[in-house]
């Protein structure tokens, strides 16, 4: 405590608080209230902008969200438009042969798939060599991937790639399916793919082209996804006429030429 006289007057002042005079105190006092009314203000617009750095965040945020569309979104605003020589209930089978012949054949294959491309290229041309007899037809169930997944968007360009096909010509399909299947990386892209049907004979067309290029089967090839449920285990797989038929042999490897035309025979009991 120290004093501090005025007039006759002693008055009591602590250390703590410097004695104010009344000339000086409300300037004082008036600064301070200032001080803090300014320090105040710094703390609101730093919340103002912090919160304005999060809204633009979230918002850059959300732009990434709906940007970064899922494979089958490619497919919105676009008309469902089937390719020719296709069959089923949701006309997702393309169908290879005489849409007369007796019997059906019914081939699973993905793309993506190791086994299918040994099937193919192991049994293939005997498969379609009896469509071509009228022993039966091929209908064709395509998938994107034979693990489940509904397949990226290369690989829904491809299976859109594959109905421009089937809607120019069932044989071109099947020789495309074959090169797809067998073939090398050249698919990844909408070019390569292009590319990959110069090795068709005639199938390269001004409307083919086209066809690739704009996705017009896009929406039919998200009906194909969702109708082949790739879940199903076993790719590739064969039916004749709704029964399974065998791929392997008794040794675990796939069955040749001979033993598949034998077992044709034997269950439609064609000599």
């Amino acid at each position: 405590m120290t004093t501090a006289e005025t007039g006759n007057r002693t008055v009591g002042v602590t250390d703590a608080e410097p004695a104010v005079t009344p000339t000086d105190g409300p300037s004082a006092r008036e600064r301070m209230r200032a001080e803090r009314a300014a320090s105040a203000k710094r703390a609101r617009l730093r919340k103002r902008g912090l919160l304005a750095g999060a809204i633009v965040a979230l918002a850059a945020a959300g732009a990434v969200y709906f940007t970064d569309r899922a494979p089958e979104d490619e497919a919105e605003g676009k008309p469902l438009i089937v390719p020719a020589n296709t069959a089923g209930e949701q006309r997702t089978s393309i169908v290879y042969g005489k849409p007369d012949a007796p019997h059906t054949l019914t081939v699973r294959t993905a793309l993506n798939c190791r086994s299918c491309r040994k099937a193919e290229r192991s049994l293939g041309p005997a498969m379609r060599q009896l469509a071509d007899q009228g022993t039966y037809k091929i209908e064709y169930r395509l998938a994107a991937s034979p693990d489940g997944a509904v397949g990226d968007k290369q690989d829904r360009h491809a299976l859109n790639a594959l109905g421009a096909a089937a809607n120019t010509d069932v044989g071109k399909f099947a020789q495309y399916l074959g090169a797809l299947l067998i073939g090398d990386d050249s698919a990844a892209s909408d070019e390569g793919l292009l590319h990959l049907a110069g090795r068709v004979d005639g199938l390269r067309t001004p409307a083919f082209d086209r066809t690739v290029r704009e996705l017009t089967y896009l929406p039919w090839v998200n009906k194909v996804i969702r109708t082949h449920d790739t879940k199903t285990p076993g790719f590739p797989s064969l039916a004749l006429d709704g029964a399974p038929l065998p791929l392997d042999a008794d040794n675990g490897q796939l069955i040749d030429e001979q033993r598949f035309h034998r077992l044709v025979r034997e269950r439609l009991s064609v000599s």
